[in-house]
């Protein structure tokens, strides 16, 4: 029973042997309370799902198809067939082209976390050799390394080491490492790369000379669509570091950031050998 001023009230009619009656009143408003805010959260978690799936559907064909389109056509407004450009149209259709891909990229990591999130995400394990994939990951790396004079130092224990991964996710991770560290690097200074076996697992570093991390910014450092600027050169979407610690926990593996003042950055992440999940989604 529900009265006028909110009250919820539970009452009970007990008849007695001498012929009364017993009428007995609990007062179960701030229960009735609790019930009812769960269930508004409840609804309003499986509103916020509905949302992300429709979110996710719409940025994948409204957003990323459209991008994909003007790289393409300034790709080819590039070529000679096409015809002469001067000077300053080749730096706008650059300009183009870089502004795109910068998009194009900050859009697949967001549709990457809500496919992890959804718990739809498969990984594709195959076998993995460190080295040609370290080399992969510094070429994509290159051209802001040049950009900023700064020097790729990779030190690898075996060049033929192998292990058991999704190639193009730890390559995603390391391409992400060595992205955030070419942004906090120094002018000139040199970022360590290292890759080696340890024990039943394959360890990943990434060290950069930058002003390291405060602990506040530490502490939301995975955070999504936090970015922190903190003496870096340009101020992303926040989704890197998450990008990194979803894919690596997905094999199973682990991230671990040592940082201070004074001595840099340094990013860790461990892969096992052989990941026990061959077919990984978000549990």
């Amino acid at each position: 029973m529900e009265l006028s001023n909110g009250s919820v009230l539970s009452h009970a009619t007990i008849p007695l042997p001498n012929g009364q009656v017993m009428i007995t009143f609990v007062d179960m408003t701030d229960s009735v309370n609790v019930e009812r805010a769960l269930k508004e959260k409840n609804d309003a978690l499986q509103k916020a799902d509905k949302l992300k799936n429709d979110f996710v559907q719409h940025v994948s064909y409204e957003l990323r198809s459209p991008l994909t389109n003007i790289i393409g056509f300034t790709e080819l407004l590039n070529l000679p067939e096409t015809g002469p450009l001067n000077q300053k149209q080749r730096e706008y259709v650059d300009h183009i082209g870089s502004s795109s891909s910068v998009l194009l990229t900050v859009v697949n990591d967001i549709l990457d976390l809500a496919t992890v999130d959804a718990g739809i995400m498969e990984l594709e394990i195959g076998e993995v050799r460190v080295g040609d994939m370290v080399e992969t990951a510094a070429g994509l790396i290159s051209e802001r390394l040049r950009e900023h004079q700064i020097r790729l130092d990779v030190q690898m224990d075996d060049a033929t080491l192998v292990f058991h991964a999704d190639e193009n996710r730890v390559r995603q991770v390391l391409f992400n490492l060595l992205s955030n560290a070419a942004n906090y690097a120094p002018e000139n200074g040199t970022i360590r790369l290292s890759a080696r076996q340890y024990d039943d697992a394959v360890e990943f570093c990434v060290h950069d000379d930058g002003p390291g991390m405060a602990p506040d910014v530490l502490e939301t450092i995975f955070k999504r669509f936090e970015p922190h600027v903190n003496g870096g050169r340009r101020r992303g979407a926040g989704l890197g570091l998450s990008i990194v610690k979803s894919f690596v926990e997905l094999h199973g593996g682990s991230v671990h950031i040592d940082t201070g003042e004074g001595r840099g950055t340094t990013v860790t992440c461990r892969f096992p050998s052989a990941p026990t999940q061959a077919r990984v989604a978000a549990e």
